[in-house]
């Protein structure tokens, strides 16, 4: 029997998990506030001066002979705010803030990691038999790829982005998907439910994540080609090719593991029920989601489309996640049944 002990410990980390990462996200959103472009006094390049109208004679004193000259290097002349990430910096405030933030995003994330392992204690099994636990266990795969990679790369102008769809899952987990503790079904009953739902977990979660990336990336590409008249803090994001660079390496390595979750769903398959494929709804979807983003793959890895159309079939790719878990689940009637809603 489940131990209700645990499930109450288990839910009392959720809500405090959810409570750390309210805190994390406002924070994240002050950050973002305070990295309001930030005027810095830097040389110019005799490219930028003749863009200003800038003079640009060389010194008054005549070059050493066989002294070598380059017309791109910096000289003396002060220009002010230029927009662009290398151009404007944090304020102290703001690092304060983003250094705050993303502690409590650690935080949040272990205290909800020790959620799920409760969970998984109080029924002695892999914590993911239905929709509440394949929920809270994606968010906190999510929120724990993402703090590994900001941790790494200074992504805490990521951490809205990131941080919110995680709070809003778990909202959605608690309120919509909530199922009593309970033993699983015969048919999950296998080592394959560790293998196979880890690497989907695994998965969604950084498919969540290039998800975030490129949405900012189709803002900041709309905002380079029409410059705002008053900049802000999309200004000091990365540019757009560098997001879209990011956005396609998270999404390959989603692409790798959610291509695994296909192949160790039909193994298992064959092993519960004797057939490989059966056309479930879930079957059916999970193949339609590996299908989108293998169509994303190709069209950008073919010369002459362009990456905002390329990107907009990753999203596309996200939604169809988004209505396997969402819709199929929980109105579609299968072998794959197990949302625990009915």
């Amino acid at each position: 029997m489940p131990s209700t002990i645990l499930v109450g410990y288990s839910n009392l980390a959720l809500y405090s998990a959810m409570a750390v990462f309210t805190i994390a996200m406002l924070l994240f959103a002050f950050h973002l506030a305070a990295l309001g472009p930030v005027k810095v006094e830097r040389s110019a390049t005799k490219r930028e001066r003749e863009l200003v109208g800038a003079p640009t004679t060389t010194p008054l004193t005549p070059a050493p002979v066989g002294a070598e000259t380059h017309s791109g290097e910096c000289d003396s002349t002060p220009t002010e705010g230029v927009v662009g990430g290398d151009d404007l910096t944090a304020s102290p405030r703001a690092r304060k803030l983003a250094g705050v933030a993303l502690s409590l995003s650690w935080l949040g994330t272990l205290v909800l990691i020790a959620s799920v392992a409760m969970r998984g204690l109080a029924v002695m099994r892999p914590p993911w038999g239905n929709m509440f636990e394949f929920a809270t266990a994606g968010a906190a795969a999510t929120a724990l790829a993402y703090c590994a990679l900001a941790r790494r790369r200074n992504w805490e102008w990521l951490g809205i982005f990131v941080i919110g769809p995680v709070l809003l899952t778990l909202g959605l987990a608690l309120f919509a998907f909530y199922t009593e503790a309970a033993e699983l079904l015969p048919a999950l009953k296998s080592v394959w439910l560790v293998i196979h739902v880890i690497v989907a977990i695994l998965a969604v979660g950084i498919f969540t994540i290039a998800f975030s990336v490129g949405v900012v990336y189709l803002i900041r590409r709309r905002r380079e080609e029409n410059p705002p008249e008053k900049p802000n803090f999309m200004e000091t994001l990365p540019s757009s090719t560098q997001l879209e660079r990011t956005a396609y390496g998270l999404n390959m390595v989603g692409f790798i593991l959610w291509t695994f979750t296909l192949i160790a769903g039909a193994i298992w398959a064959q092993k519960a029920w004797s057939a490989y494929w059966t056309w479930d709804p879930k079957e059916v979807w999970t193949f339609v989601i590996w299908v989108v983003y293998a169509a994303y793959m190709h069209a950008r890895a073919t010369a002459g489309w362009e990456p905002r159309k390329a990107m907009g079939i990753a999203l596309a790719g996200f939604a169809c996640i988004l209505v396997n878990f969402m819709v199929v689940n929980v109105f579609f009637v299968g072998l794959h049944s197990y949302s625990g809603l009915k």
